[in-house]
């Protein structure tokens, strides 16, 4: 199951992370995951900016012409008002993480829609990758936030997933 991850993000559990137990706190494992997207989606850059122009749709040729640094939320006031939404993200806890873990977080894409989008999340031991401590899944939405309605997926979007990926994703209504 790790080998299926394109992407790896090395975490350094720091002392603020833990419990009081010297657990990981339940709720920094989103905050791993978290920080693992933004990763994965600084990887697509270089697929973004080699996407051509000229797409049917407007607001596609914006985020095309000017490629945002991370395809997510921008609170500036002028430039591309679309970007993606997090709509849910869950955790399934396997292994408690302590301090003295070396860990990293496997982030994937596996279901490309209409307008949203699935990702996968994997914590593993760098040593012994096999050693899972928890598995996380995120459902992200690309929307317009002026309307606050879904947006369909750029193209541009999602032929980086699919360089990313080394795989299709054909075109699905949900």
């Amino acid at each position: 199951m790790s080998d299926n991850f394109p992407c790896w993000y090395p975490v350094q559990i720091r002392f603020r992370d833990l419990d009081p137990l010297a657990h990981v706190n339940n709720t920094v494992y989103f905050t791993y995951f978290e920080e693992a997207r933004s990763y994965y989606f600084d990887k697509l850059k270089p697929w973004l900016e080699q996407w051509p122009s000229g797409e049917e749709h407007q607001e596609v040729e914006s985020i095309v012409s000017h490629p945002p640094h991370n395809p997510r939320i921008q609170t500036r006031t002028s430039g591309s008002h679309y970007g993606l939404l997090v709509k849910e993200v869950t955790c399934t806890y396997m292994v408690p993480l302590v301090r003295s873990d070396t860990v990293e977080v496997g982030v994937r894409v596996v279901r490309v829609g209409r307008t949203s989008f699935n990702m996968e999340h994997q914590i593993r031991d760098v040593n012994e990758p096999e050693r899972i401590f928890a598995t996380g899944k995120t459902a992200m939405v690309w929307s317009n936030y002026l309307t606050g309605r879904p947006s369909p997926v750029p193209p541009s979007l999602r032929f980086a997933f699919e360089q990313m990926e080394g795989r299709d994703f054909p075109m699905v209504e949900r």
